[in-house]
C-alpha cells in the first residue's frame, strides 16, 4: 500500500509538469501540504521527491522548496496503445518446411541431457566462452571430420545462436562496401544478412552443374556465397569438378567462401557429399547448424574459420558474449559425445527417405501432369504449376488448412520435414481434390 501511496505523489508531480500546470522553475507544494492534499504521510511524499531529485524534474532550495527543474509543457503524451497480440495460426497440414514433426525428436533422451548439464552448477554460474564453449567445440570437431570431412584445429570452431548470428560476425571481418556473389536463386536470410550489413550482393547466373564460373570470372567480388550441399542441379550437391573449380578461383582471386552447408548430412538416396571445406585451409569458412537436425528452436550453429582470418577474428570478437545458450551447449556436447547425434542422424536419414521418397510417388500419382523435383537436403519436394494459378493455389490450400509456400522459381514448395507420415496420404488427396 505505501508503495502505491509514493507512486500516487510522483505521479501527480509529474502529470501537472507535463500538461504545463507547473512549469520551469515553479515551486511545487511542500511535503506537509502535499501530504495533506492527498491524505498521505509526510515520508511518503520524501520518498516521492526524492526519486523526482534523483531523476532532475525538480531541484532543491535550501530553507525555501522544491522548484520544477525542467520544462515538458511542449510535449505531446500520447495514449497508451496495446497491440493485439498475433498468434500465428496452425494448420492441419503444414508443408511449409518451419517445423519439424514430432516423431522425428526423442525428447526424453534431450531431456536427460539438459538435466546433466544442469548439475554443472559452478560452470552455470559464469558467463559463456566468446566463441563456444570448448567441451562444445571438441565435439563439433570431431563430427564435423567424420561427417563433413571438415579438418580444421580446435580453435578455428565458433559457436553462435543461428547461422544469422554467425554470418553477421563474418561481416564483420569485411569492409561494409565489400561484394558478395551469390547465386541466382538466392537466399533471403542470408541476403539480408548481408543488407544490413551493407555488403553489396551480386546475383550469378547458374547452370546445370551450378554456379557459372564463366559468369563468375566476369563479376568482381570479395566473398562468394554458396550452398554447396544443395547449390546444384535442381537442388543436388555441387559435382567435385564444379567444387575444384570454384576453389581455384577463389585462391586465384583471393576471394572467400562462405560455405552453408545447410542439412548437408541429412542426404538420404545416396551418399552425403564432404564439405567443400575439406579441400581449402585459406579461403573457406565453413557453417554448419542443427536447426533441421534437431530442434528449430535449439539455436545452436557453428563455424569453422580458416587459417587467414581466425587471427583477426579472433582480435575483433574477443569482448563480444556468446549468443549462445550455455545450459544447451554442455547438454549438446555431452549428447554428441556418448554418440547419440550420430544414432538420430542415421534414423533422421531413414525417417526422410520414407517420407520424401512416399510423398514424391503419391504427388506424381495425383497430378501426372505436373513435374517434381525432390531437394534432399532442403526437405521439400517442387511442384511446376502454371504461374497464372500459383497465388490461387495457395490461397485455397490455406481456406482448406493446408499450408504450402512458393520458391524463388516460382514453383510450389511442399516441405516434408514438419508433417507426419499418417497425415501425407491424407493431405495430398486434399490438395487433389482442391486443386482440381
Amino acid at each position: 500500500m505505501e508503495g502505491f501511496k509514493y507512486q500516487k505523489v510522483y505521479d501527480v508531480i509529474i502529470k501537472d509538469i507535463e500538461l504545463g500546470y507547473i512549469k520551469q522553475h515553479d515551486k511545487i507544494p511542500s511535503v506537509r501540504t502535499m501530504a495533506t492534499n492527498l491524505r498521505v504521510s509526510k515520508t511518503t511524499v520524501e520518498n516521492a521527491y526524492a526519486q523526482l531529485l534523483a531523476e532532475g524534474y525538480i531541484y532543491a532550495k535550501e530553507k525555501k522548496g522544491y522548484y520544477v527543474d525542467v520544462s515538458l509543457s511542449h510535449r505531446k503524451v500520447e495514449p497508451l496503445i496495446e497491440e493485439p497480440v498475433v498468434i500465428p495460426k496452425k494448420y492441419r497440414y503444414d508443408f511449409s518446411g518451419r517445423s519439424v514433426d514430432h516423431e522425428s525428436f526423442n525428447f526424453d533422451i534431450w531431456h536427460k541431457y539438459i538435466k546433466r548439464a544442469l548439475y554443472q552448477k559452478e560452470e552455470l554460474m559464469r558467463y559463456g566462452e566468446p566463441f563456444g564453449e570448448l567441451c562444445l567445440k571438441k565435439a563439433l570437431q570431431k563430427y564435423s571430420r567424420e561427417y563433413r570431412g571438415v579438418r580444421r584445429p580446435v580453435q578455428n570452431f565458433v559457436i553462435g545462436a543461428g547461422f544469422q548470428t554467425l554470418l553477421t560476425h563474418i561481416c564483420g571481418l569485411f569492409h561494409a562496401d565489400k561484394v558478395v556473389g551469390i547465386a541466382e536463386g538466392g537466399f533471403k536470410q542470408a541476403e539480408e544478412v548481408f543488407k544490413n550489413c551493407h555488403m553489396r550482393i551480386k546475383k550469378i547466373p547458374m547452370d546445370k552443374e551450378g554456379i557459372s564460373i564463366e559468369e563468375l570470372k566476369k563479376v568482381n567480388i570479395d566473398v562468394l556465397y554458396i550452398n554447396s550441399s544443395s547449390g546444384g542441379y535442381h537442388g543436388h550437391p555441387i559435382k567435385q569438378q564444379r567444387r575444384n573449380e570454384i576453389l581455384m578461383y577463389a585462391k586465384q582471386n583471393r576471394v572467400y567462401i562462405i560455405e552453408d552447408d545447410y542439412n548437408g548430412e541429412l542426404k538420404f538416396n545416396t551418399k552425403p557429399m564432404e564439405a567443400m571445406t575439406k579441400y581449402d585451409d585459406n579461403y573457406s569458412i565453413y557453417l554448419g547448424s542443427f536447426s533441421k537436425l534437431l530442434l528449430p528452436s535449439i539455436r545452436i550453429s557453428y563455424m569453422a574459420l580458416p587459417k587467414n582470418l581466425l587471427q583477426t577474428y579472433q582480435n575483433q570478437f574477443y569482448h563480444y558474449h556468446q549468443t549462445a545458450s550455455k545450459l544447451e551447449q554442455i547438454a549438446l556436447a555431452m549428447y554428441i559425445e556418448d554418440g547419440q547425434l550420430a544414432r538420430h542422424l542415421k534414423r533422421l536419414r531413414k525417417q526422410y527417405a520414407i517420407k520424401g521418397n512416399e510423398m514424391l510417388e503419391k504427388l506424381q500419382q495425383a497430378f501426372p501432369n505436373n513435374n517434381f523435383h525432390l531437394y534432399e537436403t532442403s526437405l521439400k519436394i517442387t511442384m511446376s504449376v502454371e504461374e497464372a494459378k500459383l497465388s490461387t493455389y495457395i490461397a485455397v490450400a490455406k481456406e482448406h488448412n493446408i499450408l504450402v509456400t512458393k520458391n524463388s522459381e516460382n514453383e510450389i514448395s511442399l516441405s516434408f520435414s514438419g508433417i507426419l507420415r499418417n497425415d501425407i496420404d491424407l493431405a495430398i488427396q486434399k490438395l487433389e481434390e482442391i486443386w482440381k
